[in-house]
């Protein structure tokens, strides 16, 4: 089965898809090339807050860090998943238009399902939110304190993210921040 990867440059405009029997195909490439890009697994468009919570995640994962008690090597840096990212937009959506702030969704989903509903075979998953934080820094500053949310971060079971912050204005919790975590089967 072939699959697209889409890779973004950073700072540019410059888009390459292609369709690969295997992904590895596609690393192998920006391996080879030096690629200082993204790769993007799916069909969607990252936009300037997407690519600066990614470099700021792959930043943090680029060096050990002590998350709560538990200690974490530096891992390898996660691509993005277009999936995951449908599955954090619509989470932060309900979060926004139902004005709650909770793992689970209103009808008591958790991220797992939520990640399911997208056609997303995982082997690995996991979530974190946030609200009220303006930036990405200040919202990628706040998980990196928290144990449970920088150990998301810093684990090397997840391999993808995706993420969404939706504003709402009103809200007492604007914005709303969820990121999602998976490695594919």
């Amino acid at each position: 089965m072939s699959k697209q990867a889409t890779v973004i440059m950073s700072g540019s405009h410059y888009v390459m898809t292609f369709l690969c029997p295997r992904l590895s195909c596609a690393l192998t490439l920006l391996i080879f090339i030096g690629f200082p890009g993204f790769l993007v697994a799916g069909d969607c468009e990252m936009d300037e807050t997407d690519r600066s919570l990614l470099n700021s995640v792959n930043e943090a994962r680029s060096q050990p860090r002590q998350c709560g008690n538990e200690d974490f090597n530096a891992v390898d840096p996660l691509s993005w998943s277009c999936k995951l990212e449908e599955a954090a937009r619509g989470h932060s959506e309900d979060m926004a238009e139902l004005e709650f702030f909770s793992h689970t969704g209103p009808e008591g989903s958790q991220i797992s399902e939520r990640v399911n509903d997208r056609n997303y075979r995982w082997s690995a998953v996991g979530e974190n939110i946030a609200a009220g934080q303006n930036s990405v820094d200040e919202v990628v500053d706040g998980w990196l304190s928290s144990p449970g949310h920088c150990a998301n971060i810093m684990s090397a079971k997840f391999t993808e993210m995706g993420a969404a912050r939706i504003e709402a204005p009103g809200s007492q919790y604007s914005p709303f921040w969820t990121q999602v975590f998976a490695r594919p089967r």
